[in-house]
């Protein structure tokens, strides 16, 4: 009794509630997005930037009761969003990141001062822009994705090589059908644009600019970290296919088809928080 006491008393802290409370409508996000939970994960990464802005948000007072009231509104009517957004996009999901956005607006302004906002911004434009992601990468494939594509499939082919499995590329358009022999029957599978992992140098790219604006760094600081992150990224998006092929020729199709559901989101979400970390770390280093 007197350890759940202390759990609960935990939460009766101002920031512990307000993290707590952040977190649970990105569980409805995830069942609303069921077929394909993987949707809901701008939310995540939205999250994720929030936590490091802890120690910033301790030091902003509570809010004044308008301020409060206003934002409890808002907390309500984020779940009401849905009948608004479908009049224009029929297919929409009932909880969506644009929901868990205005939602978490209006928690900042139930539990901070108004200047708090500034501190959950980054969060806001991620797990807003973050979802445009897709949008984007359509409107880059017709420019970039003849060379890209063909350069990636060709990195890909190199490592499986090197690895010792034989395997070759067939040109299709834009895209490369990859062919090798695996333990359990051949491998042919097309790469196409979307398996380059373009999105995920998007969506980075996006948290970067925002976040590394509202840090106020030197250029030369923004510059190598910018570096840093991006190149983190491409790493592990070649880690990624080469994991997946891997799988392929070991494991077999079906298998396979688990590992490309969970495995690049695995590895995105352990290098941005690793990455956040670093980088707040440093902030509070030269802050210091």
């Amino acid at each position: 009794m007197s350890k759940l006491y202390s759990v609960l008393l935990t939460f009766k802290e101002r920031i512990n509630a307000f993290y707590l409370l952040a977190f649970i409508p990105i569980l409805l996000s995830i069942y609303s997005y069921i077929t394909w939970p993987f949707g809901a994960i701008n939310p995540i990464y939205g999250f994720i930037l929030l936590l490091i802005k802890k120690e910033k948000l301790l030091l902003y007072d509570p809010a004044r009761r308008i301020l409060k009231a206003f934002g409890l509104f808002l907390i309500i009517g984020s779940f009401f969003t849905y009948y608004g957004i479908v009049l224009f996009f029929p297919k929409a999901h009932f909880y969506t990141p644009a929901n868990y956005a205005i939602f978490i607006f209006g928690l900042c302004l139930t539990f901070f001062e108004v200047s708090a906002l500034k501190e959950i911004f980054s969060s806001l434009i991620l797990i807003v822009a973050g979802n445009a992601s897709d949008v984007i990468l359509a409107g880059l494939s017709p420019y970039a994705s003849p060379y890209v594509t063909p350069f990636f499939a060709q990195l890909m082919a190199s490592i499986m090589n090197l690895l010792g499995i034989e395997t070759t590329l067939q040109p299709i358009n834009d895209s490369q059908i990859m062919i090798f022999r695996g333990l359990r029957g051949t491998f042919s599978g097309l790469f196409t644009w979307y398996c380059v992992g373009v999105s995920y140098v998007l969506i980075f790219s996006i948290m970067l600019v925002v976040l590394l604006l509202e840090e106020h760094r030197n250029l030369k600081s923004s510059i190598i970290w910018s570096i840093i992150g991006i190149a983190g990224i491409w790493l592990l998006n070649v880690l990624r296919v080469t994991i997946m092929l891997l799988t392929y020729y070991f494991y077999g199709v079906d298998f396979a088809a688990i590992i490309h559901y969970v495995i690049g989101y695995t590895l995105f979400i352990t290098w941005l928080t690793v990455f956040l970390y670093l980088l707040s770390k440093k902030t509070a280093e030269t802050s210091s």
